[in-house]
């Protein structure tokens, strides 16, 4: 967890780094540094994409389980606020971080609509925004949200479920499209 200061600093800091990692594999090469300075300046934000891509991953792999929680804590007798601190407690990061901060932005005063809100703002799933627009219009409209959360959850689970099977299934395709695309180049350096 970095602050914006601390991440310029990184940034600062790789940047100078791949310069001079480039000035002295290109035997005092200019060109070579400067190249090496934009490898740098791009490395810390491609490592932050790669990272964010990696927890969103996660938070979307256990938005099934976090649903079923959800539900079997409504329909054990929980309110939604009881529920999501239920949550908050015994599933792991990411899913845990998130909804004690949601917890705690309803302590401090924010409404539930509010603290879901802004969870979406900080994660921006799709399937997450599914969950929070259907807990907002059971609030305004009525209706048994853990039935709701339940069917939900199957259609999440299904779709990480076909997601994996396409993953899986067009994997030899897609190294095979790598290889062919690299060839070239490959080719190109060793002439």
């Amino acid at each position: 967890k970095l602050t914006p200061s601390e991440f310029v600093g990184l940034n600062v800091v790789a940047i100078i780094a791949g310069a001079s990692i480039g000035f002295m594999l290109g035997r005092s090469s200019l060109p070579i540094a400067f190249l090496g300075a934009i490898v740098g300046f791009y490395a810390p934000r491609f490592y932050l994409n790669v990272m964010m891509g990696r927890r969103l991953s996660a938070f979307n792999n256990q938005l099934g389980d976090t649903l079923i929680l959800l539900a079997n804590s409504l329909r054990s007798g929980y309110s939604l606020l009881q529920s999501m601190e239920t949550v908050s407690r015994e599933l792991p990061p990411p899913m845990s971080v998130e909804f004690t901060r949601v917890v705690r932005e309803i302590g401090l005063g924010l409404s539930i609509q509010q603290a879901l809100q802004h969870m979406l703002e900080r994660v921006r799933s799709e399937d997450l925004d599914l969950v929070i627009t259907a807990i907002n219009v059971q609030h305004e409209v009525g209706g048994n949200l853990s039935e709701i959360l339940d069917t939900i959850s199957h259609t999440i689970r299904e779709r990480v479920r076909i997601k994996g099977q396409i993953k899986s299934m067009t994997a030899s395709q897609r190294m095979s499209g790598n290889v062919v695309a690299l060839l070239p180049v490959a080719l190109g350096i060793f002439m």
